[in-house]
């Protein structure tokens, strides 16, 4: 089917503006949570001073910010798409081996692409004077991770996410050709994170879950090997911060070797799949693209994308020189 100019702007505009209403509603979550913990705060007297404790608690953070996002965010991306068709097609079951294959070629991508993103953010400090892990939010999660924290990581934020990008977007864009589907979600997710370092890999990743998603017809394993590569960078950094403290810094130096060590493991491994099954990915993908179109410069020229990419450079410049 040979769809007209109208059909791409339409579409790929209310997919755009799915992805801004979630970044708009996150910057709103953020700030109502700060004025209201600064207003309960300075109240000296009254019932509201005793709710204060609330806000010291990691836990309500990420509560509020879950409840937040998912009670407010969602429910209107699914009104903005109700009336954008999506791929409907029988889920497809994926085998452990086929699985593990995948996630190695994720992870190993995701490194390479990891390097490159921390070699553009030192070529900025050289510039701006910042080190790279202040223009890199991730760390600083990382050096603060409380049990919340680790479950809004590992399980709730790849939960989320995967229902947006590969769930939502991915499978109302598939009528325009799978290729396109994929590579569309896997740049909104890289966007998303709103940080060049985080873009670079969190695109790459994005290309392989997305393929995943549309082998299967489904999101339920892009949703476990999302929560298994969280899972695995999570428990990397808290367990060397852990041995660090208990040990001290030079008991956590074997542990760093060992963490290194594997990284290059995966990153090689995933070389060496993506060398073996790149091709036959790529061409199941291709072979669904659909017919070649003067209208597809509309999946990324339309007032919905371009919101959405002025809203993620706004948050990539602050990290950069703010």
């Amino acid at each position: 089917m040979e769809y007209k100019r109208r059909d791409y702007f339409i579409t790929f505009t209310m997919l755009g503006l799915s992805a801004a209403a979630l970044m708009a509603y996150q910057y709103a979550g953020a700030l109502l949570f700060g004025l209201a913990e600064t207003w309960v705060k300075s109240q000296e007297t009254g019932i509201f001073r005793w709710f204060s404790w609330l806000f010291d608690s990691p836990w309500t953070a990420v509560l509020v910010k879950y409840l937040f996002v998912i009670g407010g965010a969602y429910p209107l991306i699914a009104l903005l798409l109700c009336r954008i068709p999506k791929f409907k097609g029988r889920p497809q079951p994926l085998s452990l081996a086929a699985f593990l294959l995948c996630l190695i070629a994720a992870m190993g991508t995701g490194n390479v692409f990891n390097l490159l993103g921390n070699l553009v953010n030192a070529f900025f400090s050289a510039f701006n004077g910042r080190t790279i892990e202040e223009m890199n939010p991730a760390a600083e999660m990382m050096m603060d991770m409380t049990p919340s924290m680790v479950i809004y990581a590992c399980f709730l934020g790849p939960f989320m996410e995967e229902l947006l990008f590969r769930g939502m977007i991915l499978k109302r864009a598939r009528r325009f050709g799978d290729r396109t589907a994929v590579a569309f979600a896997a740049v909104l997710f890289g966007l998303m994170h709103g940080n060049l370092l985080q873009f670079f890999y969190a695109a790459a990743i994005g290309l392989i879950l997305g393929y995943v998603a549309v082998r299967t017809n489904s999101i339920r394993y892009t949703i476990l090997m999302h929560m298994a590569i969280n899972s695995f960078s999570t428990v990397m950094v808290a367990g060397q911060e852990l041995v660090a403290a208990a040990l001290g810094d030079l008991a956590a130096v074997p542990y760093s070797m060992a963490f290194l060590a594997f990284l290059v493991f995966m990153t090689a491994g995933g070389a060496m799949v993506l060398w073996r099954f790149g091709p036959i990915w790529y061409c199941q993908v291709t072979a669904h693209n659909g017919k070649k179109s003067p209208w597809k410069k509309h999946v990324y020229w339309n007032p919905g994308f371009l919101l959405f990419l002025g809203l993620c450079l706004f948050e990539m410049i602050g990290y950069l020189f703010l």
